[in-house]
């Protein structure tokens, strides 16, 4: 098994290409060609909630990260509300409407209890407790012909030294797009999440991926080639960030019912609607959810020129920096063009 230790995400991304460029080997997949590493890869992340890869080379959509993790934490089965943010997220779905395997309604609905919910209440009885795990893969999935088996399986916690440690274990894992892109800030918000609730801080994050692999041919080959060739492993953006924004010194009560309301309120009356709703309980949401959406909106409507005059908003420094790099890029494009 090879072992990246990684301050953050950022690290982890520049560490791993070194390792898949020098031992990569090359593997067809269903999907195309790729480099796959000859055995299983444990990431361990010190700084879990220094979560959002910065880099333009990468070019990761931090609207669609940080609204995909909500939609998570919210046990969430649809595609509509990702298909706001990713359009190609519908090619992932067996029907247009539903997601086979989405994480969030995996932990949260899909096996009869509210999985979370379970962990925390058992952490809290019993803090040393080792049965703290969370199922994701379901044994029906094994024969199931559906375009979203889920890649992530299972998730394990434990609280030693008087913080909360997560262990996630991963079938298929592409570095770039799953391991230090979605999953990252999917699954250390989840982490993020429980302890908060426990009142405690985060601790580390170990994600076990039994395949580890980048695609080299198609789309996600050219992604690849890109970042090779522009990551700049000697930069670390959180030596410029002052706030992460964590939910571990949140009002929980106030966070779930912003929760709940954010996607009541997109369920009933749309996106838009939530940049206009000004009842909100928690500063999670009035300072970095809604000037995010703020910023996505009028992206959308007016040009990436106008939203960056709202980065200011946005009181989370990483993901004010992700956003600002995210629409300078598309400045460019179209000044290219």
């Amino acid at each position: 098994m090879y072992v990246i230790n990684a301050e953050n995400v950022n690290d982890a991304m520049g560490q791993g290409l070194k390792l898949i460029r020098a031992e990569g080997v090359a593997l067809n997949s269903r999907n195309g060609m790729t480099l796959e590493l000859p055995a299983p890869v444990a990431t361990v992340y010190k700084n879990p909630g220094q979560r959002v890869l910065i880099s333009a080379a990468r070019d990761a959509n931090p609207f669609f990260h940080l609204m995909e993790s909500l939609w998570i934490l919210a046990g969430r089965v649809d595609v509509k509300f990702l298909h706001e943010f990713n359009k190609n997220m519908v090619n992932f779905s067996d029907n247009g409407i539903d997601f086979n395997a989405p994480y969030g309604y995996r932990l949260r609905n899909y096996f009869g209890k509210d999985q979370l919910e379970y962990i925390i209440s058992t952490l809290k009885a019993y803090p040393s407790s080792r049965q703290a795990v969370c199922q994701i893969w379901d044994v029906e999935d094994l024969d199931k012909l559906t375009k979203d088996k889920a890649c992530n399986m299972s998730i394990v916690f434990r609280i030693r030294n008087g913080v909360l440690d997560m262990t996630v274990y991963n079938r298929s894992n592409d570095m770039i797009w799953g391991a230090y892109g979605a999953n990252v800030v999917q699954f250390s918000m989840i982490q993020e999440y429980v302890a908060a609730w426990l009142n405690i801080p985060m601790g580390t994050y170990t994600q076990v991926s039994n395949s580890f692999h980048v695609y080299t041919s198609g789309p996600g080959g050219d992604v690849f080639r890109r970042v090779l060739e522009g990551f700049n492993n000697n930069y670390n953006p959180y030596e410029f960030v002052r706030n992460t924004y964590s939910m571990t010194h949140l009002d929980m009560d106030a966070f779930e019912h912003d929760l709940k309301q954010f996607f009541y309120i997109y369920d009933n009356y749309g996106l838009e609607e939530i940049g206009e709703t000004t009842y909100w309980r928690s500063q999670y949401f009035r300072t970095l959810i809604l000037p995010v959406i703020y910023a996505y909106l009028v992206h959308k409507q007016h040009g990436p020129e106008l939203a960056l005059k709202l980065i200011p908003l946005i009181e989370a420094d990483d993901w004010a920096m992700a956003v600002t790099d995210w629409l300078k890029i598309r400045i460019d494009k179209r000044k290219s063009k």
